[in-house]
């Protein structure tokens, strides 16, 4: 998925949100943050300037 999305992480983020969010009413018995980490907990972090 970063290859497919690797120009635009945001995008990327939103489509694994989105992903997280049908995951979550499906899978009602896993705890959310499992699931954020399984989402969009791997995604690299860009740090940005203050």
């Amino acid at each position: 998925m970063l290859e497919e999305y690797g120009h635009d992480r945001a995008a990327l983020g939103v489509y694994l949100a989105s992903c997280l969010a049908a995951a979550s009413a499906e899978l009602r018995r896993v705890p959310v943050d499992v699931l954020q980490q399984r989402f969009t907990g791997w995604l690299p972090r860009q740090r940005r300037p203050f």
